[in-house]
């Protein structure tokens, strides 16, 4: 016996195909609507890509000298850049993205006073057009306008605002401050007219603007070079922005070396005004001794002495120097507040680590009070910088004390040398010892001279030949074609848009009803089986006739009368009620098809219409003046249902169908229920009958039906698509009185196609589990295309 060979993929390609199925049964039936929301989004995606102005991407780069990464500058570049300091990326990012670059460019580039010109009926920036570019004398003080024309006569260079003349580049009165017109720098290409409009921004929202227009960041993590990017719809614009920030950033470091060169140059000049009084004193006095003493010239031994005197004395001063310079740096430690300043000079002090101290510490004071221009308080990187500076104190203060140790140690060891050089100064003449004496304090004095004019010279060259700590690598370059907005996205999204649009609001809607629209609903809220299920049709109330045509509808009744006879005794007679919750749910409907399909299989079926209150059926069978169940009930004697035919009438649908009509409303049905009569007529059908159909009252609000289940093998509770709430459904299985009904079967009625355009059965048809199988054995009915009324809720007819 062969094995049947299975496929390890089966369940997933069937887990796949259910899948489709499912989200084909619930959102293809909607393909018109689909179809006109996505045709809507392609259009109004059109017309945003049309009347959107492209956005471009302005790029610029710059190379930072960095004290943690890269490689040291040359020797020449570091000889000219006495004062420059090395600089870290992230602290520079901060200085780029601070408001008083922002606040340059703003003013530069006149961004706070953008010109416009009409172009039909909308307005667009003429900032590469115009010809000329408004300044306002104090941006901080205007008020803020809009749209004001202006025209610009090129022969005469002049602009003319309401009859009013202004010339270019001359400040000039006007309503809105001290304004002038110059020539547009920027200006790109021409305009063809010669109206435009400029208006006024508030300048501190537009710095907020750049700062978070503007993107800066490092290339990477080992890299010094920042990145500078701007995404701007006027390539001009944004090109001239980038430009001057990266000028202005220059600027700043430039000015800071400046401040660095300037104070030097100051302190040095001092000194060299002071040394220069006193070196004109000391050359004076040696003239006027040669005279008045006759000295021409000094002995071997004295030149001797002389030059070791002049060593030492030279060395004495140096450190006296030293030591007034580590003073003032003591002094300029302890005086300090944490806010930044001029740094004293470091000439004569040979310890590099000071003055790289006093460097390290001048950047840190420098940078802490941008940041703190620009940023909180309590942000942590001011904090940082601020618990830096407040270490490195000390360490200087240390530093100089261990110098000033060590020179003060030194000098008294000179000292004593100077000591024995004057002892050896009493063996010479004295007016050639008075004349060694002179000599000495003007070398002293030549030497502090020289040493001063070579360090103006320096901090003269440093000041001249200041350099930025940036190069810049890419000058600001625009994109040739728009980063925005993208077609091909635009496009995508309107094409995917209106599909979840649709499939949510569909989705949305049926799980937030309240009313049963699957089939599903009715078996998660019940444990009652679901016997069958009925197409909603809207030609007429009776679908089942003696036609040989075969409908679906018609199927289906046959297919709900074959389950009643499988589930019923064969050897009696069947009595079937047909109820329902709420009135409008189509039970006489079932009742009527139902009956008339025994009618038609052979069996003699009676229909009664017990619903008193609301009779129908005798309009549908046209018996609306014939008598019925309520003149039996309300007979004053006890007549027999067989002596008395005239309360069963026959109908032309078939010789096996027969109706009891309600007959006349009465004013107490439900009395007349428990007379004992209902019981008598039962009992005279049940021996003349195969089949018995009660056409019951809906179980709310009345309890007739609970009084005519005792009559019943089996009872038929409708539901009807998208009538039935969900919570009569539950009240099947909790409802106390609910379970006196007996052999509960509930019947699916009404089932609505889903969507627009849809045509035949099946997925397409009901929200049930049935199937297009056999579609093609049955006759199709006409279906509008558009049932819009359908999509409503509203019911053209009460089935």
């Amino acid at each position: 016996m062969r094995r049947m060979k299975i496929s390890k993929n089966a369940d997933i390609e069937t887990t796949e195909i259910n899948l489709l199925q499912q989200y084909g049964f619930r959102f293809l039936p909607y393909w018109p609507v689909f179809l006109v929301l996505l045709i809507f989004s392609l259009i109004i995606a059109s017309f945003y890509l049309k009347f959107k102005a492209p956005v471009y991407e302005v790029t610029s780069s710059i190379l930072i000298k960095d004290e943690k990464r890269g490689q040291d500058d040359s020797k020449v570049l570091d000889a000219l850049n006495l004062f420059g300091a090395k600089k870290i990326v992230e602290n520079e990012i901060e200085v780029l993205h601070s408001r008083s670059i922002m606040s340059q460019i703003v003013d530069k580039v006149a961004l706070y006073a953008p010109i416009e010109e009409k172009s039909g009926f909308s307005y667009r920036s003429a900032f590469a057009e115009s010809p000329v570019k408004l300044e306002v004398e104090k941006p901080e003080m205007l008020d803020e306008v809009t749209r004001v024309g202006f025209q610009y006569d090129k022969g005469s260079n002049i602009v003319i605002i309401s009859d009013k003349v202004y010339h270019l580049n001359q400040w000039a009165n006007s309503p809105w401050g001290n304004i002038r017109f110059s020539e547009n720098t920027y200006r790109g290409k021409k305009s063809t007219g010669n109206k435009f409009y400029f208006s006024l921004l508030n300048p501190s929202k537009l710095i907020y603007s750049l700062q978070t227009a503007i993107e800066i960041s490092a290339s990477n993590k080992l890299s010094t070079v920042i990145n500078i990017s701007l995404k701007d719809p006027i390539p001009q614009r944004g090109e001239a922005i980038l430009n001057e920030l990266v000028t202005a950033y220059n600027e700043a470091s430039v000015n800071d070396k400046n401040s660095m060169a300037s104070n030097t140059l100051d302190f040095v000049e001092k000194r060299l005004k002071l040394m220069g009084s006193d070196l004109d004193e000391v050359e004076t006095g040696i003239q006027k001794f040669r005279t008045k003493n006759g000295i021409v010239d000094i002995s071997q031994q004295s030149n001797q002495y002389l030059e070791n005197v002049s060593e030492n004395d030279q060395k004495l001063s140096e450190m006296d120097l030293q030591l007034s310079v580590l003073d003032q740096i003591g002094k300029y430690i302890e005086s300090k507040n944490g806010q930044a300043g001029l740094v004293p000079t470091t000439f004569g002090i040979t310890d590099p680590l000071l003055t790289q101290l006093l460097q390290k510490l001048y950047d840190s004071e420098i940078q802490y009070e941008k940041l703190r221009k620009t940023t909180a308080e309590d942000n942590p990187i001011l904090s940082s910088l601020k618990n830096e500076i407040d270490r490195m104190k000390p360490s200087i203060l240390e530093n100089v004390n261990n110098q000033r140790k060590s020179i003060t140690a030194s000098r008294s060891r000179l000292v004593g040398i100077s000591a024995r050089y004057n002892a050896m100064l009493n063996t010479l003449p004295e007016k050639e010892k008075q004349l060694v004496e002179i000599s000495r304090q003007q070398n002293i004095k030549n030497n502090i001279y020289s040493f001063l004019l070579q360090k103006k010279e320096e901090a003269a060259l440093s000041f001249n030949a200041a350099v930025p700590d940036s190069r810049i690598l890419d000058k600001a370059l625009s994109s040739d074609k728009p980063v925005s907005p993208k077609p091909w996205l635009i496009y995508m999204i309107a094409l995917i848009l209106p599909v979840f649009l649709v499939a949510g609001v569909i989705t949305v809607y049926e799980h937030l009803s309240n009313k049963i629209l699957f089939r599903k609903t009715i078996e998660e809220n019940s444990v009652t089986t679901v016997l069958g299920e009925l197409g909603y049709n809207t030609s007429r109330q009776l679908l089942v006739t003696n036609n040989i045509e075969r409908t679906l509808i018609t199927e289906q009744f046959r297919n709900l009368r074959n389950g009643i006879s499988a589930s019923l005794p064969k050897e009696r007679c069947k009595r079937i009620m047909v109820t329902s919750s709420i009135a409008g749910e189509g039970k006489s409907f079932v009742s009527s098809n139902l009956a008339i399909s025994f009618a038609m299989a052979g069996q003699k079926v009676v229909l009664i219409e017990a619903d008193m209150y609301k009779p129908n059926l005798a309009a549908v069978f046209k018996l609306a003046d014939q008598i019925g169940l309520s003149d039996f009930l309300q007979a004053e004697k006890s007549v027999s249902i067989l002596a008395h035919q005239s309360y069963i009438h026959s109908t032309s649908i078939s010789k096996n169908f027969f109706v009891i009509p309600a007959g006349k409303i009465p004013e107490n049905p439900s009395e007349l229920l428990v007379n004992g009569k209902i019981d008598t007529l039962i009992r005279a059908l049940e021996s003349q009958y195969d089949v018995i159909i009660i056409d019951s009252v809906p179980i709310n609000p009345v309890s007739d039906a609970y009084i005519m289940s005792r009559f019943a093998d089996m009872t038929l509770f409708v539901v009807r698509h998208g009538v039935t709430p969900k919570a009569n459904i539950k009240m099947l299985d909790e409802d106390v009185e609910a379970h006196h009904l007996k052999n509960v079967h509930i019947v699916f009625n009404g089932i609505k196609r889903r969507g627009l355009g849809t045509n035949g059965y099946g997925y397409a048809y009901g929200y049930g589990y049935s199937s297009n199988i056999g579609y093609g054995y049955f006759k199709e009915e006409k279906l509008r295309r558009f049932p819009f009324k359908d999509l409503r809720g509203k019911f053209p007819f009460k089935a």
